[in-house]
């Protein structure tokens, strides 16, 4: 049966696939958008739970449900597809690209989100990795505490600031957070999957597509750490930071991202600039 997928298109030619962070949407690549749909074909889709993408069903892996979505919208591009993942979408992206290499052209993993690596080189003594570890899990404890407490504002303040930094969250106008609110459940299971994750050098070893890895210059440092082991540990892969960024970068500076992607695909792919 296909899964009813609730997506954004924009623009023609060669095609990108663009999945958002937890507690998003695909509303999040609008400014990146802007800037491409005169050169790229782009699907942006709602992963489950989001928009009305229907929500995963609790009885299956998280994580193929996921996937479920990427495949559809690798399906609809009719080709392969310059996949771009943020966040926990690059846990997505990452793990289709494995399961489904044949639908992908090129990968860029945004602030990505992929703890395994950090299990595996805490367990064989980089105590680098360890105190990355340490530090994301003091806020996904944090998050997790506050969300059993059903103190949904402390849950989302300690994600917020974690990411953005202190007062990211009260920044947040008040009618701007309740889309949060309504997505409580839907990202405290999307912060378990992500924690849950053990991809370890091996499997990232095994994706020989071209890749990007694009870290931010204001992110965290567990972050940063992150995005350059996985770095490291693909085959095939370059690494940028986005100047004057925090994670969030595809929404503050979609300019910068654009114009990233559209590198990447002349550069990698061969894909012409439009």
């Amino acid at each position: 049966m296909t899964l009813r997928v609730h997506y954004r298109e924009r623009g023609a030619g060669p095609p990108l696939v663009l999945l958002h962070s937890a507690g998003t949407g695909a509303s999040q690549w609008r400014g990146v958008a802007d800037r491409l749909a005169g050169r790229r074909r782009l699907l942006m889709p709602n992963l489950r739970g989001y928009g009305r993408t229907p929500p995963p069903d609790p009885a299956a892996p998280p994580l193929a449900e996921e996937i479920a979505v990427v495949r559809e919208m690798a399906a609809f591009a009719g080709g392969p597809v310059h996949l771009v993942g943020h966040s926990l979408g690059a846990l997505v992206a990452l793990h289709h690209a494995l399961r489904h290499p044949e639908t992908v052209a090129g990968l860029t993993l945004i602030e990505p989100v992929i703890v395994g690596i950090l299990h595996e080189d805490r367990a064989a003594g980089h105590a680098a990795a360890g105190r990355s570890l340490d530090e994301i899990g003091a806020m996904i404890a944090a998050f997790r505490a506050a969300s059993a407490a059903g103190d949904t504002a402390a849950a989302m303040r300690a994600f917020a600031e974690y990411w953005e930094g202190p007062g990211a969250w009260d920044a947040i106008p008040a009618a701007a957070r309740l889309p949060f609110f309504a997505r409580a459940e839907k990202m405290a299971a999307d912060v378990d999957l992500a924690w849950a994750d053990r991809t370890g050098r091996e499997r990232l070893a095994a994706l020989t597509h071209p890749a990007q890895i694009l870290s931010a210059e204001r992110t965290t440092p567990a972050a940063r750490d992150m995005a350059r082991r996985i770095a490291d540990a693909l085959p095939d892969a370059g690494f940028a930071t986005i100047p004057g960024a925090g994670h969030m970068a595809p929404v503050t500076h979609p300019a910068a991202v654009a114009d990233l992607l559209v590198e990447f695909g002349e550069r990698a792919l061969g894909w012409g600039g439009g």
